[in-house]
């Protein structure tokens, strides 16, 4: 950021190739290993001598059934991958977007910040689930619903980003600088290591 000419510079996100490949082969892997792992238990269970037919018959109609959800889980994940052209992330002055080739397909800007309907609670915040990960959350407004609504900092992308970290602190400091009127919680600035801010 220059502070003399106060310019906010955008900066974009890089893949990380290595990342994304590891994460498409076990993403890959686990399910495959289940599928052959309950079609080789359906096997041994029909093969089997001692079990008798009405057990064989529920155990393989109840594989078939868990192949099927497999399947078709696989098939959905797969299709959802191919549909997501984002191509890169890009934080700048105006705020956080998402890229296909050059066309913007989603952002989140500064401007459609809201401050928290509850005056009592910061207006951008860490989530605090305990079956959540550590999350930055806005308060945003969504012209679809017509409301104020939490949004949750997650980038949308079908690869993995190596600088993610650096393009979220990059948004919280854009909000810093832009929307100084927004009550940012000291969870997000410890979390993001933003303390001399």
């Amino acid at each position: 950021m220059d502070v003399q000419n106060n310019e906010f510079s955008k900066l974009e996100s890089i893949k990380s190739k290595t990342a994304t490949f590891i994460t498409m082969v076990l993403g890959m892997a686990v399910p495959m290993i289940a599928i052959f792992g309950i079609a080789y238990l359906g096997l041994i269970i029909i093969e089997s001598g001692k079990i008798s037919v009405e057990v064989k018959i529920l155990s393989a109609a109840l594989g078939v059934i868990l192949l099927s959800f497999l399947v078709y889980f696989v098939l959905k994940d797969t299709k959802t991958i191919r549909k997501n052209k984002i191509t890169k992330v890009i934080v700048d002055q105006n705020g956080l977007h998402h890229y296909q080739d050059e066309k913007n397909i989603e952002s989140l800007t500064f401007k459609s910040l809201y401050p928290n309907p509850d005056p009592q609670k910061y207006d951008v915040f860490v989530s605090d689930g305990e079956d959540v990960a550590l999350d930055i959350c806005v308060c945003h407004f969504d012209n679809s619903r017509n409301t104020i609504v939490y949004k949750t900092i997650i980038f949308n992308t079908p690869f993995s980003i190596r600088n993610g970290k650096e393009l979220k602190r990059h948004f919280i400091k854009g909000i810093l600088q832009f929307r100084p009127d927004l009550k940012v919680s000291p969870g997000v600035l410890d979390l993001l290591h933003l303390k001399n801010c």
